[in-house]
């Protein structure tokens, strides 16, 4: 990735654009990578974006509409890999991030597949099957960014899917009045739910109960477990990268407080994170990584 032509440069400005408008975190988080990695981060980001905005853009009763385009998508993605030429700025730059760090081709089909399922599925009966679905909608990112990083052992890929996991359910904790409202998908699994007496009624009607809180915590916990059994995946990653995952993992461990500190509603406001905030937080996390 050193030695990028005027026009491979100008595919991954592409890339840059599109994560720079909707990844703000993580965005924020890229600028502490070497220029190879940073522009490989650019690249996987806008791959998983246009998928993921197919879906959640078309409208709730027109899936047949959303399905067609994800799969004109996957075609041209399977060409773009195997040819390295595309129409498309953002598919020229995955391919060559794809072979420049030989990462699976296995990844990019779980994670279309996953889009694919939005169109199908919008509630999740237990927890197992909602991580079925986060494997293909997150856990392939964190291997992906591992393969982009680089890594001293085996050992680093399953926490690398710990932390794709955990940034998947901070999501989904923050988005879901929007998932539910916009799009009709409650990302919650029914058991949980049950678990703790919260219906749907109660996610469409807003009702911060005891109970709804309850629920918050215990899902909370959940992600804060997994942000720190994948902690001891960093020290595995070349030292280039160790940074921007620990900045990324802490700034998304960040709306998790937020949710917090608003009470735990979360359908008040979308619990964010000032860019004064991330700052400071990102200087903590430098000065603590070795």
């Amino acid at each position: 990735m050193s030695h990028l032509t005027p026009a491979e440069r100008a595919d991954f400005a592409a890339c840059q654009a599109i994560h720079a408008k909707h990844g703000k975190s993580y965005y924020f988080a890229t600028r502490f990578f070497p220029e190879a990695q940073r522009l490989a981060t650019f690249a996987l980001y806008a791959f998983f974006r246009i998928p993921d905005d197919i879906v959640d853009q078309t409208e709730a009763n027109n899936s047949a509409a959303a399905k067609t385009a994800l799969l004109n998508w996957k075609q041209a993605w399977e060409q773009a890999y195997q040819t390295g030429q595309s129409d498309h700025p953002v598919l020229r730059a995955t391919a060559k991030t794809f072979h420049t760090y030989q990462i699976p081709f296995s990844y990019s089909e779980a994670f279309l597949g996953a889009m694919v399922q939005d169109t199908e599925k919008s509630r999740y009966a237990t927890y197992q099957e909602l991580e079925h679905y986060m494997y293909g909608s997150a856990v392939v990112v964190g291997l992906m960014m591992t393969h982009v990083i680089g890594f001293s052992s085996e050992e680093a890929l399953p926490r690398a899917q710990e932390l794709g996991e955990a940034m998947q359910l901070t999501n989904f904790l923050r988005d879901i009045r929007e998932d539910l409202e916009q799009r009709n998908r409650i990302y919650l699994p029914e058991e949980d739910l049950q678990r703790f007496g919260v219906t749907e009624e109660d996610l469409r009607e807003h009702r911060m109960t005891d109970r709804m809180i309850a629920l918050l915590r215990f899902e909370i916990d959940r992600c804060d477990r997994l942000y720190t059994q994948s902690a001891r995946g960093i020290p595995l990653l070349h030292p280039s990268g160790r940074k921007a995952v620990a900045i990324a993992s802490r700034l998304y461990q960040e709306i998790l407080r937020k949710i917090e500190g608003q009470s735990y509603n979360i359908f008040r406001k979308r619990a964010r994170t000032s860019t004064f905030e991330k700052a400071l937080l990102s200087l903590r996390v430098v000065y603590s990584i070795k």
